[in-house]
């Protein structure tokens, strides 16, 4: 397990996440400190991680400020989740940096056990299992890639929303506590090229690393997957790619191309039988443009109330645009600069009625490719610059 992918997967569900990374690699540095190699590793110089170690050497014997701080406002829940993040985070330091060292071990278990005897619940709630947790690690990568998408601010920010969501109700499950019916099925709108598909992809890894799905896995259909010639044959093929998508997620693109098909009111139909009898193993995307998507939501009186988070996918700026661009190009090694000229050809091509956001901007990758092969024909000894650099006179028709 790696202790800052853990740190950074685990610390949103707290009120205080900087306090509670902070604290974390504090701890670490209790343990770690003298290392140069936990100062390297975190990108810090070694005076910065003794000042760490410093400040919390007092754990040893005193609980940190913010798991006090939680159980002065009686938050329970909070401090049993808090306290595991914590036990668990002096183990992975040991584990990763000094693993076989016994002060290290020593300092961890003395941390360790303070937590345990300040939290107010039982040793058995706070032992986390001792093996790495994949999880986590699969969870923090998800929500990295979801981060390092170009723009789709408020997307990101609901998907966030819904992993908190689903954290609090997993912890309040494990208290005991009851939870609302809370539905994990998503409506994503917005146009062209904006991300849809890509975020459900980034979707499905996540519900799969918090176990709200087995396997996770994606399957990408739309209104003629579903829909059959012939009446009574469109639920059996909806059913089928219900089946298929079981364990994972079932998503639909452009769903609202049910309604202008006439056998489409059976394939929805068919589709809110399947996720009530498939709560546990089946999570339905459903994507679309706004105003159609409202049409779609209305076909079935069951549908609506199955489908109640709606995510927008706004369209992206110039600049974003320019950025999905460089780093197609970069993917594909090559690159490309940040003309003025460039934006301003994205910023006219926006314009268009038909315009495809990041689609367009991989069309145009693509076609700046074929015009620099062009233009290094008669060049008998072409240099590894000359292949990667695409300048704007390639880019631009």
């Amino acid at each position: 397990m790696d202790l800052k992918q853990y740190i950074a997967a685990m610390t949103p569900m707290f009120d205080d996440p900087d306090t509670a990374a902070r604290e974390a690699f504090s701890a670490a540095a209790v343990i770690l400190g003298d290392r140069p190699a936990y100062a390297k590793y975190l990108g810090w110089s070694p005076a910065e991680v003794a000042a760490l170690a410093t400040h919390a050497a007092s754990w040893r014997t005193t609980a940190p400020p913010m798991l006090r701080r939680l159980a002065a406002a009686q938050l329970s829940q909070q401090v049993a989740a808090y306290a595991q993040f914590l036990v668990q985070v002096t183990r992975v330091a040991c584990v990763q940096f000094a693993p076989g060292d016994q002060q290290a071990e020593r300092d961890a278990s003395a941390i360790a056990a303070t937590i345990t005897r300040f939290a107010p619940v039982s040793n058995s709630q706070l032992e986390p299992a001792p093996a790495p947790d994949e999880q986590v690690e699969d969870l923090g990568q998800a929500l990295d890639d979801l981060e390092r998408l170009v723009g789709l601010e408020a997307a990101k920010r609901e998907i966030n929303e819904q992993v908190q969501l689903i954290r609090i109700t997993q912890m309040r499950a494990a208290a005991g506590l009851k939870n609302p019916t809370v539905s994990r099925h998503l409506v994503f709108v917005g146009n062209p090229g904006t991300g849809k598909t890509t975020v459900a992809r980034i979707v499905g890894r996540i519900y799969k690393a918090l176990k709200v799905v087995p396997d996770g896995h994606l399957l990408e259909t739309d209104a003629s997957g579903l829909v059959a010639g012939y009446v009574g044959q469109t639920a059996l093929k909806t059913a089928e790619q219900i089946q298929a998508a079981l364990g994972g997620i079932l998503f639909i693109d452009e769903a609202y191309g049910l309604m202008r098909n006439d056998f489409g009111l059976e394939a929805i139909d068919t589709l809110v039988k399947g996720v009530e009898d498939h709560r546990a193993d089946l999570v339905l995307i459903v994507a679309g443009y706004t105003s159609e998507m409202g049409e779609f939501l209305t076909a079935n009186p069951g549908l609506a109330s199955r489908l109640p988070t709606t995510i927008t996918f706004e369209d992206y700026s110039a600049s974003e645009l320019l950025q999905i661009l460089q780093r197609i190009a970069a993917d594909n090694d090559y690159s490309i600069g940040a003309d003025p000229r460039l934006i301003e050809a994205i910023t006219a091509s926006m314009a268009e009625p038909a315009f495809g956001n990041a689609r367009e901007m991989r069309n145009l990758f693509e076609a700046a490719v074929r015009r620099q092969a062009w233009r290094l024909r008669e060049i008998s000894d072409v240099s590894v610059d000359q292949m990667r650099i695409l300048t704007v006179d390639d880019v631009l028709p």
